[in-house]
C-alpha cells in the first residue's frame, strides 16, 4: 500500500466537513481551498492549512482544476479528494491531478470516461453489459435542436431531458407536449453548460410512475466490487431528491437480489475502483428496473448506507487509493445490515413558492438538542451561527441522518428532531420535511417520484392565523422588549403609556413574506414587580381588522418572563440584531420560542421566530404604519418586479420597451444554481432596468410593466 499523509479537499461546505471527520480520527492531515464568500467558513476552520483560490464564482475557483493542482503541489498533499459534485466526475481533471503524480481519491479516469457521462454509459452497457436494461431514448452525438425534437417526437411524449454531463435535477427537464420542446430544449443545453461545461443532452422515455432506487458499490485495484445495499430515493422535488432511506420500501430480497447482481456486474465490467452508485428506476408494479446512470463519486446520501452497515465510506476511499485489497480486508463480505436509516436535505429555499432557494444569514444554528435526547442522530453540515447562505452555490444547509431498529420509529425519529433543530434567520424546507413525515402515505411507504404533486394538498394545507397565532404574540413581546430597552429616559415607564387609555396599541407584521397580520393588544404592568408582564391581546387578519377601531375584547392572556436578548450593534454587514431564548405563558401554557432580528432599517425589520411546538421557522416582517400609507397612496398603473433574493440576470426576454401579454417571460435569472424566470403579471409595457450578467442583491428593481389598459 502506498500510505496517504495529507489530502487536499478539491470541495467545500459539508462535505469538505465530512472529509475533514475522517481523516482526522486516521491522523490524514487536511487542506481546504476556499473562495471569496467561503473565507470564514467551518469547514476553512476546521482543516489544517487552508488557501484561497479565487472569486465566489465557482468557474473562477472550484472549478478551476489548474489552481487546485497548483495549491496541492503548493502545500505538499499527496491526495486530493473532489467531494461531489463541482470537479468530481470529471474525467480530464482526474487526469491531470494523476499525471501531476498525486493520488487522486475517486475511480480511475477510464472508469469516469466510460460510464460518468450519461450517453457513454449507455453506450458502454449496450456493448459490454447488455443484461442490464436500459430506458428507450436517444444518446446520439447529433445535438441540434431540430435532431432532438425529431428524435423526441419518436420516443413519445412524456419525455425527459437530461443533461449528458451531470446530475442533480440540473439540465433536467420533463416535457409532455411537441409546442414547449423548443423552449425546453434550448433552457435545459443552457443550465447544463452552465452547471457542467457540456450541453450536450439525452432524451429518455419519462415514466410517470416510478421508484427511484439506487445500489452503493465499491471496487478496489484488483477487480474486487461489493455491493453495500439500495437506498430509495423516490421523494424528489424538480428531479432533485429531498429524502433518501434504506433499505427501500419497495425492495424485497428477491428484487434487491437481481438489482445489486446488475451493480456489481456493471462494476466489474468497468474495472470499477472507489465508490461509485448505480441508480435505477422501478416499476414498483411488474418489479422491473432499468437503468438510470452511474455516478462515479460518493453521494450526497450516502450517510444512511454507513448508518445501516456501521461502515465509513469516506474511510473505504481512502483504502482503496491507498492500495487496498477490499477482499483480503474483508469487511465488505457478509455485512450485517442493521434498522432502517433516512435523511432528508434541509435547504434554503422556499417550498411554498415553488421551492424557490433563498438567501441569508444564519442567526441561530442548534441541532445539537435533538441529538442529546434522540439516539442514532447525525447531523452533516457546513453551517454554524452567523454561516451567510450566498447566491453561489447549492441551497443545501445540512442533511439530517436517523437510524432506527424499525422504518416506523425511524420516521417519527426523525419528525422528531427536525422540530427540535432551530436555524432562525433563511427560510428553509424544515416545514415542509416535518410535513412529509407526518405524511400517511409516506408513513405507508406507498409512494413514487411523484408524491409531491400526488400529496400537495396534505403537505401545503391552506394557512390559517391559528398556526402563526402564537409566532406572532412572541414577536410581539420580543420587539416590546427590544423597543423598551431602548428607552432613554423614564425607563420605568412602558412604551406606549399614557395617563388615560385611549386606543389598544397594535403591531401589523407579514407573515412569511406574505399576507398581513395584525395584533392588538393591551400591557397590563408588572403587578408584583417579579419582573412578570401581563398582557392581553387578539391576533387578526389585516383584512378583519377595522382601521382605526378597537377590538372589543382581547381573549388572549399573556406573562412574559424577563428575558435579555443583547443589543443591536453595528457590524461589517449593518446592525446585527438582537436574538435570544424567549419564555411566556400563552393562555396558561408556558412556551419557548428562538427569536432573532434581521435590521434592514431603523423601521425595516424581520422578526424570525422558531415555535419548538410546531418545530419550524416564521419570518414575520414589521408593516411599518407610515409606509403602507403611503404605498396605499401609490398610483398601481406600474407593477414593479423586484428580485427576492440575490441573483445573477442570465437573460433579457423582453428588453425595455416591448409589449407583453400576461405571462409572458420578461427574465430568465439564477440563483444557488437554479433558474427560475420572471413572467408578467398582466399586459403592458415593459421597462428594463438590468442587463444580462449583471449580479443583483435583494429588493433591487430589475423591471417593471405598464399597464396601458389604465
Amino acid at each position: 500500500m502506498t500510505p496517504i499523509y495529507k489530502v487536499l479537499i478539491a470541495n467545500r461546505g459539508e462535505i469538505a466537513c465530512r472529509v475533514i471527520r475522517t481523516c482526522r480520527r486516521l491522523g490524514i492531515s487536511t487542506v481546504a481551498v476556499y473562495s471569496d464568500s467561503d473565507e470564514n467558513a467551518p469547514f476553512v476552520k476546521m482543516a489544517d492549512e487552508a488557501y484561497h483560490i479565487g472569486s465566489s464564482i465557482a468557474a473562477e475557483s472550484y472549478l478551476n482544476g489548474a489552481k487546485l493542482i497548483e495549491v496541492a503541489k503548493r502545500c505538499g498533499a499527496d491526495a486530493l479528494h473532489p467531494g461531489y459534485g463541482f470537479l468530481s466526475e470529471n474525467a480530464d481533471f482526474a487526469e491531470q491531478v494523476i499525471q501531476a503524480g498525486i493520488n487522486f481519491i475517486g475511480p480511475n479516469p477510464d472508469n469516469i470516461r466510460a460510464i460518468g457521462d450519461k450517453i457513454a454509459a449507455k453506450v458502454f452497457i449496450k456493448e459490454h453489459a447488455n443484461t442490464i436494461p436500459l430506458i428507450p431514448g436517444y444518446n446520439g452525438q447529433d445535438q441540434s435542436v431540430e435532431r432532438l425534437e425529431q428524435e423526441a417526437k419518436r420516443i413519445e411524449f412524456p419525455i425527459l431531458l437530461k443533461a449528458s454531463a451531470g446530475g442533480g435535477g440540473k439540465g433536467m427537464r420533463a416535457v409532455y407536449e411537441t409546442s414547449k420542446l423548443k423552449e425546453e430544449i434550448e433552457a435545459a443545453q443552457g443550465e447544463s453548460l452552465r452547471a457542467f461545461g457540456s450541453d450536450k443532452l439525452l432524451i429518455e422515455k419519462y415514466f410517470e410512475s416510478i421508484r427511484h432506487v439506487e445500489i452503493q458499490i465499491f471496487g478496489d485495484k484488483y477487480g474486487n466490487v461489493y455491493h453495500i445495499n439500495e437506498r430509495d430515493c423516490s421523494i424528489q422535488r424538480r428531479h432533485q431528491k429531498v429524502v433518501e432511506e434504506t433499505p427501500s420500501p419497495a425492495v424485497d430480497n428477491e428484487l434487491r437480489e437481481s438489482m445489486t447482481t446488475a451493480a456489481v456486474e456493471l462494476g466489474r465490467k468497468l474495472g470499477y475502483v472507489g465508490a461509485g452508485t448505480a441508480e435505477f428506476i422501478l416499476d414498483e408494479k411488474t418489479k422491473k428496473f432499468y437503468f438510470l446512470e452511474l455516478n462515479t463519486r460518493l453521494q450526497v446520501e450516502h450517510p444512511i448506507t454507513e448508518a445501516i452497515s456501521g461502515l465509513d465510506l469516506v474511510e473505504l476511499q481512502l483504502l482503496v487509493a491507498q492500495g487496498a485489497n477490499l477482499k483480503e480486508l474483508g469487511i465488505l463480505d457478509n455485512i450485517k445490515y442493521q434498522g432502517h436509516a433516512i435523511e432528508v436535505r434541509l435547504c434554503a429555499e422556499d417550498p411554498d413558492n415553488d421551492f424557490s432557494p433563498r438567501t441569508g444569514v444564519i442567526h441561530k444554528w442548534s441541532p445539537a438538542d435533538a441529538a442529546k435526547f434522540i439516539p442514532g442522530v447525525r447531523f452533516d453540515t457546513g453551517v454554524e451561527d452567523g454561516s451567510e447562505i450566498s447566491i453561489f452555490y447549492d441551497s443545501m444547509v445540512a442533511k439530517v441522518i436517523v437510524h432506527a431498529p424499525t422504518r416506523a420509529e425511524a420516521v417519527r425519529r426523525m419528525a422528531a428532531v427536525l422540530a427540535r433543530t432551530v436555524i432562525v434567520g433563511v427560510t428553509t424546507n424544515q416545514k415542509f420535511l416535518i410535513s412529509i413525515m407526518n405524511n400517511p402515505r409516506f408513513q405507508s411507504g406507498t409512494f413514487d417520484t411523484n408524491f409531491i404533486v400526488q400529496e400537495r394538498d396534505r403537505l401545503f394545507p391552506a394557512p390559517h392565523i391559528n398556526d402563526v397565532k402564537n409566532s406572532i404574540v412572541a414577536a410581539l413581546l420580543f420587539d416590546w422588549t427590544i423597543r423598551r430597552s431602548h428607552q432613554v429616559n423614564l425607563k420605568n415607564i412602558h412604551t406606549g403609556w399614557r395617563n388615560v387609555k385611549w386606543r389598544n396599541k397594535r403591531t401589523t407584521f407579514a407573515v412569511n413574506r406574505g399576507p398581513e397580520v395584525q395584533i392588538q393588544y393591551e400591557y397590563l404592568g408588572e403587578p408584583n414587580n417579579d419582573k412578570r408582564h401581563l398582557f392581553q391581546a387578539k391576533v387578526l387578519a389585516k383584512e378583519d381588522a377595522q382601521p382605526g377601531a378597537d377590538e372589543p375584547e382581547l381573549p388572549i392572556s399573556i406573562v412574559l418572563f424577563e428575558n435579555d436578548f443583547g443589543k443591536e450593534v453595528a457590524g461589517p454587514r449593518g446592525v446585527r440584531g438582537c436574538s435570544g431564548l424567549l419564555r411566556c405563558t400563552i393562555d396558561g401554557a408556558q412556551q419557548h420560542f428562538y427569536i432573532a432580528e434581521d435590521v434592514l432599517d431603523i423601521d425595516d425589520k424581520s422578526i424570525f421566530v422558531h415555535d419548538f411546538v410546531r418545530g419550524h421557522q416564521v419570518e414575520l416582517l414589521k408593516v411599518d404604519r407610515l409606509k403602507s400609507k403611503v404605498a396605499a397612496l401609490e398610483d398601481d398603473r406600474v407593477t414593479p418586479y423586484t428580485s427576492s433574493m440575490p441573483c445573477r440576470i442570465l437573460k433579457v426576454l423582453a428588453p425595455s420597451g416591448t409589449e407583453v401579454k400576461k405571462n409572458a417571460p420578461l427574465l430568465s435569472i439564477e440563483s444557488m444554481k437554479t433558474e427560475v424566470k420572471i413572467l408578467s403579471r398582466h399586459d403592458g409595457i415593459v421597462t428594463m432596468r438590468v442587463e444580462e450578467n449583471q449580479l443583483v442583491d435583494a429588493r433591487v428593481l430589475m423591471c417593471s410593466v405598464d399597464d396601458v389598459k389604465k
